[in-house]
């Protein structure tokens, strides 16, 4: 279990390798930078960690949370998101100096989550969203939206045992009808 914060969530499905969770709404801090996979990771991290460290309209330290997520987008470029702490709501949350960097509230809602090891590259990204989407697509589970990767360990953590997921959005329960049951 980590030992930082992150949004709640339940467990409404657990299908071998991944697993249904309904999560509850919640803000984000989060950044587009335009690039490719490999190299905007840096100046995201830097934008949102500034904004969580003190850049913000009350100069404020915020803790840090996880995960941190990274979605590819399809016009290009990469968007990155901060989770932010439960105790701020958006009246009292500090706002970002850095204009590149929006403070959102997050629905919430049923995501599919594959957990994989190592890296946070492109490559193994790509190979466990296949492989996610592959087993929505064998379980009769409707995908609603794009694979983002979602980091929970720190650089320094040793790569084997580095916690990293694909979140994907799905229909939830099934509809009537699917293969798939709840």
């Amino acid at each position: 279990m980590t030992r930082y914060e992150q949004p709640d969530y339940s467990v409404v499905a657990s299908r071998g390798e991944y697993e249904v969770r309904d999560y509850a709404s919640h803000l984000i801090a989060e950044t587009t930078v335009a690039g490719d996979f490999e190299n905007t990771g840096n100046v995201a991290f830097g934008r949102l960690a500034g904004f969580i460290f003190g850049k913000n309209s009350a100069g404020e330290k915020m803790n840090m949370t996880v995960p941190v997520t990274h979605l590819p987008l399809p016009e290009g470029g990469h968007r990155y998101r901060f989770v932010m702490e439960r105790a701020y709501s958006e009246e009292d949350l500090p706002q970002p100096l850095d204009e590149s960097v929006d403070i959102v509230r997050l629905p919430g809602g049923p995501y599919a989550a594959l957990r994989y090891r190592g890296g946070r590259g492109e490559g193994r990204f790509r190979r466990a969203a296949d492989q996610l989407l592959s087993a929505l697509r064998r379980d009769g589970i409707e995908v609603t939206g794009r694979p983002e990767a979602a980091v929970y360990d720190g650089p320094f953590v040793p790569p084997p045992i580095r916690r990293n997921e694909v979140l994907l959005p799905v229909e939830w329960p099934p509809k009537r009808g699917d293969d798939a049951t709840p």
